[in-house]
């Protein structure tokens, strides 16, 4: 896929994008909890040994940074996390290429400022363009991005195909 090809959808709208970041913050919940639990019992049963910290709640202290560090490899890697995979939706540059490391770190960054003022700047989502402040701020917009059709085998390879497993 060409670097041209990657932001090539339609912008992506307020609900669909909510629904993404509920999907991610599920997804970090159920992850950072699920490793707090495991570190707790494991500090249980193992007490004798156990750290002085407990590094379950270090864990739970380092949650923040621990979500930045998720949408920035996430973004970078593949332009969507996993909730934006669910729903369909790419993070992309305006130049419709792919986000960089620099890129995502100010996308975060941007998130944090659009949360202070009661969430306001992610209102702007509404907006005509579809971009929230932090799309403003790291020169970034989120576009549908279509799933390749799966490609059905041709005639010569469904002869491969053993006849108990095929539908003839």
């Amino acid at each position: 896929m060409t670097t041209a090809a990657v932001g090539t959808g339609a912008r992506a709208g307020f609900v669909s994008r909510l629904a993404a970041i509920i999907a991610d913050m599920i997804i970090l919940w159920v992850g950072v909890n699920g490793a707090a639990l495991l570190l707790r019992t494991n500090a249980q049963t193992l007490h004798r040994f156990a750290p002085p910290v407990s590094l379950a709640s270090l864990l739970l202290l380092c949650s923040p940074l621990i979500a930045a560090l998720y949408k920035i490899f996430f973004w970078r890697m593949w332009g969507q996390t996993p909730g934006k995979w669910l729903l369909g939706l790419r993070v992309v540059g305006l130049d419709g290429g792919k986000v960089g490391v620099g890129r995502a770190a100010i996308r975060v960054v941007g998130y944090l400022v659009s949360a202070l003022p009661f969430y306001l700047g992610f209102l702007w989502v509404l907006g005509p363009e579809r971009r929230g402040f932090h799309d403003h701020l790291a020169g970034t917009k989120v576009v549908y991005a279509p799933r390749p059709m799966p490609r059905l085998p041709s005639s010569g390879e469904r002869r491969l195909i053993p006849r108990r497993f095929s539908a003839h």
